[in-house]
């Protein structure tokens, strides 16, 4: 041990290593590796994160006399804010402390403050919205909502829905140049749509949450998207709990399922659960919201008015998957069937001709739409959520880890053969947040299409989800990534442009309610004026970016 201490600190005395030492942000620190060559410290050499701009793989599958040699992250320690090359004796983080990889970084969010008017927005618009019910408003959502705290764990029930990624984790998990736990963190950047933790989403004005969970092998449940997430399942409830506690004239709804699909049952919808395992978890459930879940014998989401919802405590109201044989009989009360949702999928980014005429469609028809689901007491959503294109992970992974990869070619197959974007050029997005806010750049202008053409009978659902939240209820659409990751070569002043989402949903629920005749002009007036003021402070903005797929007169 002590020869290998002394190895260390030779390593670490070598030039190149400090330069993890000249970092200063946890992106930047966290982006860059090098080589410990263990039977020649002193021949360490620092690498650039492979992951940059999509650059030929430098360092790989090493040879048989390349053994000796192992490939060390830069890591960030939060305990003082500075970056360390591996081994140093001025990192203050214990091995458990220190951040290694960008998508761990902290998100960028003011944490002195919250967002003014979004975490009380329905109590705020009470006097106007009060008389409508939930099957009436659209609700600001986001898809995948905890997936901003996955672990590096597969999930049981996760994986299996995504080949490419299994195909990824075999392939490339026997090379000797990766860092431990590099792989699993590809598939994490691959599974995370979100940046903001679940209170800090409702602060920002999210109201429909879409909560995924599994039982795991260990024999607890999980939230899940690929990976487990790093806390129970419970937690996150529990999170919720107190935040409708803290925020007493609010209701949120939640789609409880494994995968999104509210009509799956039993085995397809979590394979190998029992049906005990499933009510003994929902029991618990129902005991923590016990003074703010929906009893059904009471109040119903196309008949109960907000006003109502409030007064009675039925805030929390869950959509639940697998509803049959989830919830025991005497608890079934407690949740709506989750095959009440009116989940209508669209189509993602990478076909986004198809995805700009879709929401159009929807918007100009959600009325109609509305009025038959609220019906049968069904709740019309729709997906605005981005994918991972297979292509586009393979051609990632390749470029990450293969240092045999042409990388013109994987780059061709994943702009050319993935994505109908005319303007990507030259860049392959190299995590599901990418794709996720080049998404939202399109997605915001079917967004301010509906909202515009309101007097021409245009809707929104009754719940949106998407990814890419961001701060003041905006989604994102510029390039940089949400825990600092910047692009070179990029459009600088719109690197963290955003929309907003939040308000423009809300907005349209004023419009509605005052158009329904609920509130007098003036008031109408006055909280039209307010929320007009708080979009502009996001208008929408359009740019043209010939390498990140970013068009200022595409599509049309």
């Amino acid at each position: 041990s002590s020869i290998l201490f002394a190895a260390l600190v030779l390593a670490v005395s070598n030039g190149a290593v400090w330069d993890c030492d000249k970092q200063t942000s946890c992106a930047s620190c966290t982006g860059l590796s090098h080589l410990l060559d263990e039977s020649n410290p002193q021949e360490d050499v620092l690498r650039g994160d492979r992951d940059n701009e999509n650059q030929q793989a430098e360092v790989g599958l090493l040879g048989d006399d390349e053994l000796g040699t192992q490939l060390i992250g830069c890591n960030w320690c939060p305990l003082d804010n500075s970056c360390h090359a591996y081994g140093s004796l001025l990192n203050k983080c214990g091995s458990d402390d220190y951040l290694k990889f960008p998508d761990v970084c902290p998100t960028d969010y003011p944490s002195e403050t919250t967002p003014e008017f979004l975490g009380d927005w329905m109590g705020s618009l009470n006097d106007v919205i009060g008389n409508l019910t939930i099957l009436d408003l659209s609700l600001p959502g986001t898809h995948d909502s905890l997936t901003y705290d996955l672990s590096t764990t597969i999930s049981d029930g996760g994986i299996d829905d995504y080949p490419e990624l299994s195909k990824i984790l075999n392939l490339f998990s026997g090379a000797v140049d990766i860092i431990p736990g590099q792989i699993e963190d590809f598939i994490r950047q691959q599974a995370r749509t979100q940046g903001l933790t679940i209170s800090q989403q409702l602060d920002n004005g999210v109201r429909f949450v879409d909560f995924r969970q599994m039982k795991e092998g260990k024999g607890d449940w999980f939230s899940l998207h690929c990976l487990e997430s790093n806390q129970l399942s419970l937690t996150y409830l529990k999170e919720i709990h107190d935040w409708l506690v803290a925020h007493p004239k609010e209701v949120v709804v939640a789609w409880m399922t494994k995968h999104g699909n509210g009509g799956a049952k039993g085995d397809d919808a979590y394979p190998g659960v029992s049906a005990s395992d499933k009510q003994a978890y929902w029991a618990q459930v129902v005991d923590l919201f016990e003074d703010l879940i929906i009893d059904t014998d009471v109040s119903s989401p196309n008949s109960t008015s907000i006003s109502d919802l409030i007064a009675r405590s039925h805030r929390f109201i869950p959509y639940l998957g697998d509803y049959e044989e989830f919830a025991s009989d005497d608890l079934k009360k407690h949740a709506m069937d989750g095959s009440l949702i009116d989940n209508q999928l669209g189509s993602s980014v990478e076909t986004e001709t198809i995805s700009y005429q879709s929401e159009k469609d929807a918007f100009s028809g959600a009325a109609t739409t509305k009025k038959n689901d609220k019906a049968s007491n069904r709740l019309f959503l729709r997906s605005m959520a981005t994918s991972s294109p297979d292509c586009q992970i393979e051609a990632t992974a390749y470029m990450k880890f293969d240092p045999f990869a042409n990388a013109d070619d994987q780059i061709k197959a994943c702009t050319v053969g993935c994505f109908d974007i005319p303007s990507l050029v030259g860049w392959c997005p190299s995590s599901l947040m990418d794709v996720a806010q080049m998404g939202a750049y399109y997605k915001q202008l079917t967004l301010e299409m509906a909202y515009s053409n309101f007097d021409q009978g245009w809707e929104f659902p009754n719940a949106i989800y998407l990814d890419s939240l961001d701060v003041d209820g905006t989604i994102r659409v510029g390039t940089t990534l949400p825990w600092g990751v910047e692009k070179e070569d990029d459009v600088e002043e719109h690197r963290t442009t955003r929309y907003p989402y939040a308000d423009t949903l809300i907005g349209f629920n004023v419009k509605l309610a005052c158009k329904m005749g609920q509130g007098d002009e003036t008031r109408c007036k006055e909280l039209e004026d307010m929320i007009d003021g708080r979009r502009d402070k996001y208008k929408m903005e359009l740019w043209d970016d010939g390498k990140y797929g970013r068009s200022s007169n595409w599509p049309q």
